[in-house]
């Protein structure tokens, strides 16, 4: 078990290191329902998966680039009453496809959609700052979710 103190410096170093690790976007995905961290972790694959496949439109995802696949990471938060996520994606590959963040959002919203059953909402914000890297781990306790964890191979 951490200490307080082991905790804070590693929310300290993740902090540092996620506001420095060239995201386009700042992301929040609420479920509007309470999940187990399994559910959570089931359903951000799902989100990842989806926005892969309709952004790049391609049906299976192991023959693609990874290097084109969504890059995000997000950090749950509130499972037992209010589910949701917060966290940071590079979106670049995405938009040269889509063209323009309207698209992307279009993009986003709709795997996330798919990803929740059509519950939940979504929130979207270009070029995030160090700031919103502290926010997103307002509440740190060591669990994240990182895209790539969800590419098949």
């Amino acid at each position: 078990m951490q200490t307080n103190y082991q905790q804070r410096r590693e929310r300290t170093s993740t902090i540092n290191w996620i506001a420095n690790d060239n995201y386009t976007h700042a992301i929040t995905l609420n479920t509007d329902r309470e999940l187990s961290l399994n559910q959570a972790r089931r359903i951000f694959g799902r989100f990842c998966h989806e926005f892969d496949r309709s952004t790049h439109r391609i049906r299976n995802m192991r023959k693609f680039p990874i290097d084109l696949r969504l890059r995000a990471i997000v950090f749950p938060e509130n499972l037992a009453t209010n589910a949701h996520f917060h966290g940071l994606a590079d979106f670049g590959p995405a938009i040269t496809v889509l063209g323009t963040e309207q698209r992307l959002e279009h993009k986003v919203h709709l795997a996330w959609m798919s990803a929740t059953g059509g519950a939940g909402t979504m929130l979207i914000k270009a070029e995030p700052d160090r700031n919103w890297a502290k926010y997103c781990t307002k509440r740190y306790d060591g669990t994240s979710f990182f895209a790539a964890e969800y590419h098949p191979q």
